[in-house]
């Protein structure tokens, strides 16, 4: 098994009356499959798939969208969405067993950058 270390560190001064300041650490068991750091060209033709419904377990999954004007909708291959990712936007967060992950454009086509690593 490997060990996975997210950092998410949010900071604002005038975001709220007071100074946010929030770090969180964490250090995750994965195993495998995984995907390394991967980029693919999203279309807004139909949904791409991004991590199979038919392999089990949890997976954390990271993206990024590299265009720098349009938007990427993820879901899951039932089409319920996960998220919106604006341009130059990130995200991370656990995909359910299951579940798989699909993604699409909105507008044009994007390139998304991403990478996902099965919970240990």
């Amino acid at each position: 098994m490997a060990t996975l270390t997210p950092t998410l560190t949010l900071t604002s001064s005038d975001v709220t009356s007071d100074t946010l300041s929030i770090t969180v650490t964490d250090t995750l068991t994965t195993t495998e499959p995984s995907v390394g750091l991967s980029r693919k060209t999203i279309t807004t033709v139909d949904n791409q798939e991004l991590v199979d419904d038919a392999v089990s377990g949890v997976f954390y999954f990271y993206c990024k969208n590299l265009d720098s004007t349009n938007f990427v909708i993820l879901q899951t291959t039932d089409s319920v969405q996960y998220a919106r990712v604006g341009p130059g936007e990130f995200a991370f967060f656990a995909v359910n067993d299951s579940v798989g992950l699909e993604a699409r454009a909105d507008t044009a086509s994007c390139i998304l950058e991403y990478g996902y690593w099965k919970k240990g």
